[in-house]
């Protein structure tokens, strides 16, 4: 998916390696999380897309329905890119999801104490 893509346009949110990204500045995304109920030809035909198991390209269907203090920077809800970052087993991902943990999970007090 092309960097300049507007997310808007597929009501859609940034999830894992982007959203952490926009927040830290300090991670290059390799893999693209995408969070949208549009339908997959929406993304596909605009950008080319094509199915492959090893892709750098997930989309995957929203499943929360609050309005969260990052809604508004196209990203999914900070826990949600703290668990995508743990779950890709990438040292580079893990080192940066604690970032986001200290910053975004810990600091708000939203999501209680780790």
């Amino acid at each position: 998916m092309k960097r300049e893509s507007r997310i808007a346009t597929i009501d859609g949110a940034w999830g894992g390696e982007v959203a952490a990204a926009r927040l830290t500045g300090r991670l290059k995304p390799a893999r693209v999380t995408v969070y949208t109920q549009a339908p997959l030809a929406a993304m596909v035909f605009p950008h080319r897309l094509r199915k492959t198991p090893d892709g750098d390209v997930e989309v995957l269907t929203p499943f929360w329905r609050c309005e969260h203090e990052l809604s508004r920077q196209g990203l999914v809800p900070p826990l949600l890119v703290y668990a995508d970052l743990i779950a890709s087993g990438d040292p580079r991902n893990i080192e940066t999801a604690e970032e986001i943990h200290e910053r975004y999970i810990n600091e708000s007090g939203v999501y209680g104490q780790a």
